[in-house]
Protein backbone atom coordinates (compact mmCIF):
# COMPACT_ATOMS: atom_id res chain seq x y z
CA UNK A 1 0.00 0.00 0.00
CA UNK A 2 1.54 3.29 -1.14
CA UNK A 3 1.11 6.45 0.88
CA UNK A 4 -0.07 9.60 -0.85
CA UNK A 5 3.45 11.01 -1.05
CA UNK A 6 4.74 7.88 -2.79
CA UNK A 7 2.07 7.65 -5.49
CA UNK A 8 2.98 6.82 -9.08
CA UNK A 9 0.67 6.74 -12.07
CA UNK A 10 0.73 4.74 -15.27
CA UNK A 11 0.56 6.74 -18.51
CA UNK A 12 -3.06 5.66 -18.90
CA UNK A 13 -3.93 6.83 -15.37
CA UNK A 14 -2.13 10.13 -15.91
CA UNK A 15 -3.87 10.66 -19.25
CA UNK A 16 -7.25 10.15 -17.55
CA UNK A 17 -6.45 12.64 -14.79
CA UNK A 18 -5.01 15.20 -17.22
CA UNK A 19 -7.79 14.70 -19.78
CA UNK A 20 -5.42 14.04 -22.65
CA UNK A 21 -4.96 11.09 -24.97
CA UNK A 22 -2.25 8.62 -24.11
CA UNK A 23 -0.61 9.39 -27.46
CA UNK A 24 0.15 12.92 -26.24
CA UNK A 25 2.39 11.74 -23.40
CA UNK A 26 5.41 11.12 -25.64
CA UNK A 27 4.92 14.54 -27.21
CA UNK A 28 4.82 16.16 -23.77
CA UNK A 29 8.00 14.32 -22.80
CA UNK A 30 9.78 15.51 -25.95
CA UNK A 31 8.72 19.11 -25.32
CA UNK A 32 9.97 19.02 -21.73
CA UNK A 33 6.48 19.37 -20.25
CA UNK A 34 6.31 15.96 -18.59
CA UNK A 35 8.86 13.76 -16.88
CA UNK A 36 8.50 9.99 -16.60
CA UNK A 37 10.50 7.41 -14.69
CA UNK A 38 11.00 3.67 -14.96
CA UNK A 39 9.63 1.69 -12.02
CA UNK A 40 9.38 -2.00 -11.28
CA UNK A 41 5.73 -3.04 -11.05
CA UNK A 42 5.66 -6.70 -10.14
CA UNK A 43 8.08 -8.32 -12.58
CA UNK A 44 7.61 -5.66 -15.26
CA UNK A 45 9.69 -2.51 -15.76
CA UNK A 46 7.13 0.18 -16.61
CA UNK A 47 7.04 3.85 -17.50
CA UNK A 48 5.43 5.79 -14.63
CA UNK A 49 4.68 9.37 -13.62
CA UNK A 50 5.34 10.25 -9.98
CA UNK A 51 3.00 12.43 -7.95
CA UNK A 52 5.57 15.24 -7.93
CA UNK A 53 5.97 15.06 -11.70
CA UNK A 54 2.19 15.17 -12.14
CA UNK A 55 2.06 18.26 -9.94
CA UNK A 56 4.92 19.86 -11.88
CA UNK A 57 3.08 19.19 -15.15
CA UNK A 58 -0.03 21.07 -13.99
CA UNK A 59 2.02 23.92 -12.52
CA UNK A 60 4.00 24.31 -15.73
CA UNK A 61 0.84 24.09 -17.79
CA UNK A 62 -0.69 26.89 -15.73
CA UNK A 63 2.47 28.98 -16.09
CA UNK A 64 2.63 28.32 -19.82
CA UNK A 65 -0.97 29.44 -20.29
CA UNK A 66 -0.17 32.79 -18.71
CA UNK A 67 3.20 33.28 -20.39
CA UNK A 68 5.18 33.55 -17.14
CA UNK A 69 8.79 32.85 -18.15
CA UNK A 70 10.33 33.01 -14.67
CA UNK A 71 9.54 29.36 -13.90
CA UNK A 72 8.91 28.08 -17.40
CA UNK A 73 10.57 24.67 -17.89
CA UNK A 74 13.17 23.92 -20.52
CA UNK A 75 11.65 23.74 -23.95
CA UNK A 76 8.38 25.35 -22.89
CA UNK A 77 8.81 28.35 -25.19
CA UNK A 78 8.73 26.01 -28.15
CA UNK A 79 5.91 24.10 -26.50
CA UNK A 80 3.43 26.97 -26.74
CA UNK A 81 1.44 25.32 -29.53
CA UNK A 82 1.37 22.08 -27.53
CA UNK A 83 0.04 23.87 -24.44
CA UNK A 84 -2.65 25.57 -26.45
CA UNK A 85 -3.92 22.22 -27.74
CA UNK A 86 -4.36 20.81 -24.24
CA UNK A 87 -7.96 21.27 -23.14
CA UNK A 88 -7.58 20.95 -19.35
CA UNK A 89 -5.59 23.75 -17.72
CA UNK A 90 -6.44 24.16 -14.02
CA UNK A 91 -6.33 27.77 -12.89
CA UNK A 92 -5.89 29.00 -9.32
CA UNK A 93 -9.00 28.39 -7.19
CA UNK A 94 -11.82 30.89 -7.38
CA UNK A 95 -12.23 30.69 -3.57
CA UNK A 96 -9.04 30.33 -1.55
CA UNK A 97 -10.46 29.49 1.89
CA UNK A 98 -13.15 26.80 1.95
CA UNK A 99 -14.84 24.58 4.49
CA UNK A 100 -16.84 21.36 4.36
CA UNK A 101 -19.81 21.67 6.67
CA UNK A 102 -22.95 20.03 7.99
CA UNK A 103 -24.49 19.99 11.46
CA UNK A 104 -25.44 16.35 10.88
CA UNK A 105 -22.91 13.55 11.11
CA UNK A 106 -22.62 10.58 8.77
CA UNK A 107 -22.92 12.52 5.52
CA UNK A 108 -19.43 11.56 4.27
CA UNK A 109 -18.02 15.03 4.86
CA UNK A 110 -14.54 13.98 6.05
CA UNK A 111 -14.14 11.48 3.21
CA UNK A 112 -14.96 14.10 0.59
CA UNK A 113 -12.71 16.68 2.26
CA UNK A 114 -9.76 14.28 2.18
CA UNK A 115 -10.35 13.28 -1.43
CA UNK A 116 -10.80 16.93 -2.40
CA UNK A 117 -7.54 18.18 -0.88
CA UNK A 118 -5.56 15.26 -2.32
CA UNK A 119 -7.01 15.83 -5.79
CA UNK A 120 -6.36 19.57 -5.55
CA UNK A 121 -2.77 18.82 -4.58
CA UNK A 122 -2.45 16.48 -7.57
CA UNK A 123 -3.43 19.45 -9.76
CA UNK A 124 -0.29 21.26 -8.64
CA UNK A 125 -1.89 23.46 -5.99
CA UNK A 126 -0.25 24.11 -2.63
CA UNK A 127 -2.93 23.03 -0.17
CA UNK A 128 -3.42 23.38 3.59
CA UNK A 129 -6.03 21.09 5.16
CA UNK A 130 -7.34 21.91 8.64
CA UNK A 131 -9.06 19.24 10.74
CA UNK A 132 -11.56 20.91 13.10
CA UNK A 133 -13.30 17.71 14.21
CA UNK A 134 -12.11 16.09 17.43
CA UNK A 135 -12.77 12.68 15.90
CA UNK A 136 -9.83 13.38 13.60
CA UNK A 137 -11.26 11.56 10.59
CA UNK A 138 -9.65 13.94 8.09
CA UNK A 139 -6.30 13.34 9.77
CA UNK A 140 -6.79 9.57 9.57
CA UNK A 141 -7.85 9.83 5.92
CA UNK A 142 -4.57 11.64 5.24
CA UNK A 143 -2.67 8.80 6.95
CA UNK A 144 -1.89 10.62 10.21
CA UNK A 145 -2.45 8.01 12.92
CA UNK A 146 -0.53 9.74 15.72
CA UNK A 147 -2.47 13.01 15.81
CA UNK A 148 -2.56 12.82 19.64
CA UNK A 149 1.16 13.62 19.56
CA UNK A 150 0.77 16.74 17.43
CA UNK A 151 -0.45 20.27 18.03
CA UNK A 152 -3.97 21.09 16.84
CA UNK A 153 -5.99 24.22 16.21
CA UNK A 154 -6.77 24.12 19.98
CA UNK A 155 -3.15 25.06 20.69
CA UNK A 156 -3.35 27.87 18.14
CA UNK A 157 -6.63 29.42 19.34
CA UNK A 158 -6.39 28.77 23.08
CA UNK A 159 -2.67 28.48 23.89
CA UNK A 160 -1.51 31.09 21.36
CA UNK A 161 0.77 28.68 19.52
CA UNK A 162 1.87 30.23 16.20
CA UNK A 163 -0.17 28.49 13.51
CA UNK A 164 3.01 27.65 11.60
CA UNK A 165 4.03 25.35 14.47
CA UNK A 166 0.82 23.32 14.16
CA UNK A 167 1.28 22.54 10.45
CA UNK A 168 2.70 19.21 9.34
CA UNK A 169 3.45 17.97 5.84
CA UNK A 170 1.56 14.87 4.66
CA UNK A 171 2.65 14.83 1.02
CA UNK A 172 4.06 16.95 -1.79
CA UNK A 173 2.04 20.16 -1.93
CA UNK A 174 -0.24 19.07 0.93
CA UNK A 175 0.03 20.23 4.56
CA UNK A 176 -2.27 19.49 7.49
CA UNK A 177 -3.22 20.85 10.89
CA UNK A 178 -4.42 17.59 12.49
CA UNK A 179 -7.06 17.03 15.15
CA UNK A 180 -7.42 14.78 18.16
CA UNK A 181 -9.92 14.25 20.99
CA UNK A 182 -8.54 17.24 22.89
CA UNK A 183 -10.24 19.45 20.32
CA UNK A 184 -13.62 18.35 21.70
CA UNK A 185 -12.94 20.54 24.74
CA UNK A 186 -12.36 23.79 22.84
CA UNK A 187 -15.82 25.36 23.09
CA UNK A 188 -15.71 26.71 26.68
CA UNK A 189 -12.18 28.19 26.57
CA UNK A 190 -12.82 29.59 23.09
CA UNK A 191 -16.04 31.18 24.30
CA UNK A 192 -14.04 33.01 26.99
CA UNK A 193 -11.55 34.47 24.52
CA UNK A 194 -11.85 38.01 23.22
CA UNK A 195 -12.68 38.29 19.52
CA UNK A 196 -13.46 34.57 19.63
CA UNK A 197 -15.11 34.50 16.19
CA UNK A 198 -12.12 36.17 14.52
CA UNK A 199 -9.22 34.28 16.08
CA UNK A 200 -9.31 31.49 13.51
CA UNK A 201 -9.56 33.79 10.48
CA UNK A 202 -6.67 35.89 11.81
CA UNK A 203 -4.56 32.77 12.30
CA UNK A 204 -5.37 31.48 8.81
CA UNK A 205 -4.53 34.87 7.30
CA UNK A 206 -0.98 34.62 8.68
CA UNK A 207 -0.18 31.63 6.46
CA UNK A 208 -2.58 32.23 3.55
CA UNK A 209 0.09 33.64 1.25
CA UNK A 210 1.94 30.31 1.32
CA UNK A 211 -1.01 28.34 -0.08
CA UNK A 212 -3.22 28.30 -3.15
CA UNK A 213 -6.05 26.62 -1.25
CA UNK A 214 -7.00 26.23 2.43
CA UNK A 215 -9.73 23.71 3.29
CA UNK A 216 -11.23 22.88 6.68
CA UNK A 217 -13.21 19.81 7.71
CA UNK A 218 -15.59 20.82 10.50
CA UNK A 219 -17.30 18.96 13.32
CA UNK A 220 -20.99 18.06 12.87
CA UNK A 221 -22.43 20.79 15.09
CA UNK A 222 -23.48 24.42 15.15
CA UNK A 223 -20.43 25.20 17.32
CA UNK A 224 -18.40 28.33 18.04
CA UNK A 225 -15.43 26.74 16.28
CA UNK A 226 -17.50 26.12 13.14
CA UNK A 227 -18.82 29.67 13.36
CA UNK A 228 -15.23 30.90 13.45
CA UNK A 229 -14.49 28.93 10.30
CA UNK A 230 -17.55 30.42 8.60
CA UNK A 231 -16.08 33.86 9.31
CA UNK A 232 -12.76 32.77 7.80
CA UNK A 233 -14.21 31.11 4.67
CA UNK A 234 -15.02 32.32 1.19
CA UNK A 235 -16.91 29.16 0.20
CA UNK A 236 -18.97 26.75 2.31
CA UNK A 237 -19.31 23.24 0.87
CA UNK A 238 -22.30 21.56 2.51
CA UNK A 239 -22.24 17.77 2.09
CA UNK A 240 -25.73 16.28 1.98
CA UNK A 241 -26.21 12.52 1.83
CA UNK A 242 -29.12 11.66 -0.43
CA UNK A 243 -31.29 10.27 2.34
CA UNK A 244 -34.36 11.80 4.06
CA UNK A 245 -32.73 12.69 7.41
CA UNK A 246 -29.79 14.46 5.82
CA UNK A 247 -32.13 16.39 3.53
CA UNK A 248 -34.35 17.29 6.48
CA UNK A 249 -31.39 18.96 8.21
CA UNK A 250 -30.59 21.19 5.25
CA UNK A 251 -32.98 23.92 6.39
CA UNK A 252 -31.10 24.20 9.71
CA UNK A 253 -27.75 24.31 7.93
CA UNK A 254 -28.82 27.06 5.54
CA UNK A 255 -30.45 29.04 8.36
CA UNK A 256 -27.25 28.85 10.40
CA UNK A 257 -25.22 30.16 7.49
CA UNK A 258 -27.68 32.98 6.84
CA UNK A 259 -27.54 34.02 10.51
CA UNK A 260 -23.75 34.14 10.34
CA UNK A 261 -23.91 36.27 7.21
CA UNK A 262 -26.20 38.77 8.91
CA UNK A 263 -24.22 38.87 12.16
CA UNK A 264 -20.85 39.39 10.52
CA UNK A 265 -22.04 41.29 7.45
CA UNK A 266 -20.36 38.80 5.19
CA UNK A 267 -21.61 37.26 1.96
CA UNK A 268 -20.76 33.58 1.73
CA UNK A 269 -21.02 31.43 -1.34
CA UNK A 270 -22.61 28.08 -0.52
CA UNK A 271 -22.46 24.88 -2.56
CA UNK A 272 -24.42 21.77 -1.66
CA UNK A 273 -22.80 18.49 -2.69
CA UNK A 274 -25.16 15.50 -3.08
CA UNK A 275 -23.27 12.51 -1.68
CA UNK A 276 -23.78 8.73 -1.39
CA UNK A 277 -26.18 8.76 -4.31
CA UNK A 278 -27.53 5.43 -5.53
CA UNK A 279 -29.57 5.59 -8.71
CA UNK A 280 -31.05 2.17 -7.94
CA UNK A 281 -32.85 3.62 -4.92
CA UNK A 282 -36.03 5.62 -5.45
CA UNK A 283 -35.39 7.56 -2.23
CA UNK A 284 -31.98 8.73 -3.50
CA UNK A 285 -33.58 9.93 -6.72
CA UNK A 286 -36.30 11.75 -4.79
CA UNK A 287 -33.87 13.47 -2.40
CA UNK A 288 -31.61 14.57 -5.26
CA UNK A 289 -34.63 15.96 -7.07
CA UNK A 290 -35.72 17.89 -3.97
CA UNK A 291 -32.22 19.26 -3.41
CA UNK A 292 -32.07 20.57 -6.96
CA UNK A 293 -35.60 21.98 -6.74
CA UNK A 294 -35.31 23.72 -3.37
CA UNK A 295 -31.64 24.77 -3.59
CA UNK A 296 -31.23 25.19 -7.34
CA UNK A 297 -28.73 28.04 -7.00
CA UNK A 298 -26.53 26.14 -4.56
CA UNK A 299 -26.66 22.49 -5.58
CA UNK A 300 -23.59 21.31 -7.49
CA UNK A 301 -23.89 19.68 -10.87
CA UNK A 302 -21.42 17.07 -9.62
CA UNK A 303 -22.99 14.19 -7.69
CA UNK A 304 -20.86 11.75 -5.71
CA UNK A 305 -22.24 8.25 -6.10
CA UNK A 306 -21.99 5.52 -3.49
CA UNK A 307 -18.77 3.78 -4.43
CA UNK A 308 -16.75 0.79 -3.26
CA UNK A 309 -13.65 2.61 -4.58
CA UNK A 310 -14.19 5.50 -2.15
CA UNK A 311 -14.58 3.04 0.72
CA UNK A 312 -11.40 1.28 -0.35
CA UNK A 313 -9.53 4.59 -0.58
CA UNK A 314 -10.67 5.46 2.94
CA UNK A 315 -9.52 2.07 4.22
CA UNK A 316 -6.13 2.46 2.53
CA UNK A 317 -5.85 6.13 3.53
CA UNK A 318 -5.08 7.26 0.03
CA UNK A 319 -6.69 8.97 -2.95
CA UNK A 320 -9.38 7.19 -4.92
CA UNK A 321 -7.21 7.77 -8.01
CA UNK A 322 -4.72 5.29 -6.53
CA UNK A 323 -7.48 2.70 -6.10
CA UNK A 324 -9.08 2.99 -9.54
CA UNK A 325 -8.21 6.01 -11.67
CA UNK A 326 -10.90 5.15 -14.23
CA UNK A 327 -13.68 4.19 -11.83
CA UNK A 328 -16.86 6.09 -11.00
CA UNK A 329 -15.40 7.24 -7.67
CA UNK A 330 -12.48 8.96 -9.40
CA UNK A 331 -14.79 10.45 -12.02
CA UNK A 332 -17.09 11.87 -9.33
CA UNK A 333 -14.24 13.29 -7.22
CA UNK A 334 -12.65 14.87 -10.27
CA UNK A 335 -15.94 16.51 -11.29
CA UNK A 336 -16.61 17.70 -7.73
CA UNK A 337 -13.09 19.08 -7.34
CA UNK A 338 -13.14 21.03 -10.57
CA UNK A 339 -16.54 22.53 -9.77
CA UNK A 340 -15.54 23.59 -6.25
CA UNK A 341 -12.21 24.98 -7.39
CA UNK A 342 -13.00 26.78 -10.60
CA UNK A 343 -16.77 27.49 -10.83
Amino acid sequence: MASFRDLCFTPAEFATAAKISRDQISLLENEGLLKTVRRKVGNVDRKMITLEDMQAYFRNLRIGRHGDRMETPTGAEAAGPVINKLGFSPELPKHKVQMFYNVKGGTGKSTLTAQYVMRASMLGLNVLAIDLDGQGHLSVNLDVLDAHEHATIYDVLINDLPIENAIMNVGPGLDLIPANLGLCNIEIPLNNKTRREYRLSEAVARVAEHYDLIVADTNPAASILNGSMLVASDLVNVVCATNPLSFHGMSLVMTTIEQMEREFRKQLEVKIIPNMYDNREVISQEVLGELRAQFSENCTRAVVNRSADLNEATKRRTTVFDVNAKGSGSTDIQAMTEELLFN
